[in-house]
């Protein structure tokens, strides 16, 4: 049974699963193949989950875009050796309950937000645990996943 990790698509998991299998079994899947796929299927379960209309594709895509710039702005530190800084993350207000990007170091001064940025590191950390997790039994996956946790 196929389900979605997150929200944002309306199209039926369990189809969409179905029609990626279709793609798969007919050569390899791409992103570019999927896309082909839902353009010449317009009836398809893959077809809900594309915008179609350019305009407002063409502003999603935008938008993905400054939050890219966002997540990747980074500052140098001029230690040796020189490191990397993100500037921005992305928090949830305590006001509004909307995310939005605040400087790295206004969050680490405000409890509550540092609290959330310690909770989203886990939380990221666990979602590569179990996106790993089926070759942990590799010994040498294995090393490199408690490498990256012991430094964590």
């Amino acid at each position: 049974m196929y389900t979605w990790k997150s929200v944002g698509f309306s199209a039926d998991a369990n189809l969409v699963g179905s029609e990626l299998e279709e793609i798969e079994n007919n050569g390899e899947l791409t992103s570019e193949r999927v896309l082909r796929y839902a353009e010449k299927n317009p009836n398809s379960e893959l077809y809900k989950c594309f915008e179609w209309d350019d305009t407002e594709a063409a502003r999603k895509y935008r938008l993905r875009q400054a939050n890219q710039i966002l997540c990747s702005i980074s500052l140098e530190i001029q230690e040796k050796p020189v490191k990397k800084q993100r500037v921005y993350v992305n928090i949830k207000s305590s006001d509004t309950g909307m995310k939005n990007f605040k400087n790295i170091k206004d969050v680490l001064e405000n409890d509550e937000e540092y609290q959330q940025l310690l909770d989203k590191a886990r939380n990221d950390f666990d979602s590569c645990k179990e996106k790993y997790e089926t070759l942990v039994n590799k010994d040498d996956l294995k090393e490199i996943i408690f490498e990256i946790y012991r430094k964590v």
